[in-house]
This record gives structure tokens, sequence and C-alpha cells, in this order.
């Protein structure tokens, strides 16, 4: 089944704001990645489940997935929900966009640190 991707303002925002971001170090390249990320997140038109829900879904009080976009250090999580029976039909909700989940590595002799540690 087909889902309708749809994303929320604030996604939409911090897309834009990834973009703006990488735009400032590497300006071939964001075209690219903001391209590249519109067609991930297109693809949660088939089988959005697919997608494993994120740990803080219980706080939330619904259960809101996320799909890793990037590698590396430029690793981002789409967080979207599922609404099975909305008005529209089936449709994918992409709540928040570009929550980084990496940051770029230190310095030799340093380790490499997620975000929050």
């Amino acid at each position: 089944m087909a889902y309708k991707v749809r994303l929320t303002a604030p996604a939409e925002a911090d897309a834009y704001a990834a973009f703006e971001r990488i735009r400032e170090a590497a300006p071939y390249r964001a075209v690219k990645w903001l391209r590249d990320l519109f067609a991930a997140i297109a693809t949660l038109a088939d089988m959005p489940a697919r997608c494993p829900l994120i740990p803080e879904a219980d706080e939330l009080g619904y259960p809101a997935r996320h799909l890793l976009y990037g590698r590396r250090t430029g690793l981002y999580r789409i967080i979207f929900d599922i609404e099975a029976q909305s008005e529209e039909g089936p449709r994918v909700r992409v709540l928040r966009d570009m929550a980084w989940v990496a940051r770029p590595p230190h310095r030799r002799g340093h380790r490499h640190r997620a975000l929050g540690e």
C-alpha cells in the first residue's frame, strides 16, 4: 500500500537549516545532499513500518519512528509517524527532519562521540 508522505513545517525548516549549514562547509555538495534527503523521505511512501520506533516513543505517547539518513559524521534522523486512518487515506507525517545524531570526529587520539555524551 502506498502512503502519502507529508512534511510538517518544522520538518521542512529543519531540512533547509541543515542544508544551509552544509552549504557553508561544502557548497557543491549541499544541493545533492538536499535532493538525496528528499528522495530518502519519499521512500517512506512504501513500507514505512520497516523503520524502527524511536526510543522516545513511549514518552511521546505515540509510535514515532525514524529513518536514518547520511553516513558517518553526517548522520541525521528523519522522525515520522504513520497515520493509517486519515481523511486523505494512509499517510506518513514527517514530524522532524534533521535531528543530527553524530558529531564530526575529533583530532587524532580522541574518540568519536555521539551527541549527548
